[in-house]
């Protein structure tokens, strides 16, 4: 009787062959937020990237007002946020209202969204065949790239400049022969990692990574 790894290896073959002849094919669900979570996650690591790199050390103890109108439509979101909390726990004194400020602070956003690319190998788009995915491998993009500066209110004197911080992440999914979707990146979401458990029977689950 065979032992239970040379069955699982015995399995391969056959494997092989469905994946061959009819395939396999796995759905990836978004969401029915405006943006996937894979998506907000690759934003909000950017963001969190350049806005730990600044040092607001020089404006310890003044009183400063944000300025977020250059921020355009993130002005209220996670950006802003980040900033705040950034500059108060180094120790900058946040006013709410302008006129109580000695300091201005502005923040611009010069980019700030994702990208993606699709490569896919086999036959595709040939009239008359089916199409035939032996491979595909899709990778999303992320960017961050914001600015911030500040400037005495009398007088308009600049004090501070942080200059031009950029910071990206991706997400990289991969399937062959059936097989899929891997996951890698920069990124950890728990609804892209293979459920081990379920796919314990596959004779390659035993090897060691």
């Amino acid at each position: 009787m065979a032992s239970p790894r040379r069955r699982r290896w015995l399995i391969l073959p056959l494997l092989l062959s469905v994946a061959s002849c009819g395939g396999c094919r796995s759905i990836v669900h978004s969401t029915n937020t405006s943006a996937t979570g894979s998506q907000q996650l690759l934003l909000s690591s950017s963001v969190d990237s350049v806005v730990c790199s600044f040092d607001f050390q020089p404006l310890l103890g003044r009183r400063c007002y944000l300025d977020t109108r250059s921020l355009g439509a993130e002005k209220d979101g996670y950006v802003t946020y980040r900033i705040r909390e950034k500059m108060i726990s180094q120790g900058v004194r946040l006013v709410d209202s302008r006129d109580d400020a000695d300091v201005v602070v502005e923040a611009g956003l010069a980019a700030f969204g994702t990208d993606s690319q699709y490569d896919d190998i086999g036959i595709t788009d040939v009239d008359a065949l089916p199409d035939v995915h032996l491979c595909i491998r899709g990778t999303q993009y992320g960017v961050a790239k914001l600015s911030m500066f500040a400037w005495e209110k009398e007088g308009g004197a600049a004090i501070w400049h942080s200059g031009m911080m950029r910071a990206d992440g991706y997400q990289e999914y991969r399937k062959c022969l059936g097989t899929g979707p891997y996951y890698s990146g920069t990124i950890q979401h728990s609804a892209n990692r293979i459920d081990r458990a379920r796919l314990g029977w596959l004779p390659w689950s035993s090897i060691r990574r």
